[in-house]
């Protein structure tokens, strides 16, 4: 049964040039796969617009963001990696991003 979903999006601009921003929010697993692309905003926002897709889907906000980590299957199916935090149920993620703007939506199910 579906007992949560969440939704994001944003434009990729607000996050150009700005590590100090990426650090705060990223994991140290997510810095180093944005590492591998020239172009790293579009990525950033697409995992800026997951965690926020994940707080609507959860409902709530009792966590940091870097405590969060997205990660990819063998095939590049993005999923959640949690450290510290406890999470009843199966998470469901889908990130698309596009020059101007990354989304994410969210599904949780128990």
């Amino acid at each position: 049964m579906i007992t949560g979903i969440g939704t994001d999006i944003v434009e990729v601009e607000r996050f150009r040039d700005k590590p100090e921003l990426w650090n705060r929010f990223l994991s140290q697993k997510e810095l180093s796969y944005i590492n591998k692309f020239r172009v790293k905003e579009e990525h950033i926002a697409g995992f800026w617009a997951a965690k926020e897709a994940l707080v609507k889907a959860l409902n709530r906000k009792d966590f940091n963001f870097s405590s969060v980590t997205v990660a990819h299957d063998e095939n590049g199916k993005p999923f959640f990696e949690f450290d510290g935090i406890e999470i009843e149920g199966k998470l469901h993620l889908s990130i698309s991003h596009e020059r101007k703007f990354a989304v994410a939506f969210v599904v949780l199910e128990k």
